[in-house]
């Protein structure tokens, strides 16, 4: 599980670094790194890990995914509206705006 979960966060991490550098759109980024997260769940599950194990590598991955756009939200809002923001409300509309990306594959209406 360990294995998995560090190839998983290396992986997102460089994907995370080249969308930064290339800016791309949150609608294309949040479905690839969905793809990422479920490609290394099925490699447990190809290799027999056990269910509970792959759920907690799935939700532990997400999380670091999530946490990572919330830090890049923050850090750009606070470029384009200053320091003085609501940095809670902030940090709730960018894990709301990740989970409906991740879940539905497009932008919130």
């Amino acid at each position: 599980m360990k294995e998995h979960l560090k190839i998983g966060e290396s992986i997102l991490q460089e994907y995370f670094d080249y969308i930064c550098k290339y800016s791309t759109d949150d609608a294309e980024y949040i479905p690839v790194v969905k793809v990422i997260i479920q490609g290394i769940c099925k490699s447990m599950t190809l290799s027999n890990s056990d269910k509970k194990e792959i759920r907690k590598v799935n939700n532990q991955l997400k999380d670091f995914n999530r946490k990572l756009y919330t830090d890049l939200w923050i850090k750009n809002t606070k470029e384009n509206e200053g320091d003085d923001i609501d940095v809670a409300k902030e940090t709730e509309s960018a894990k709301y705006y990740f989970d409906y990306v991740y879940k539905n594959e497009e932008h919130p209406r």
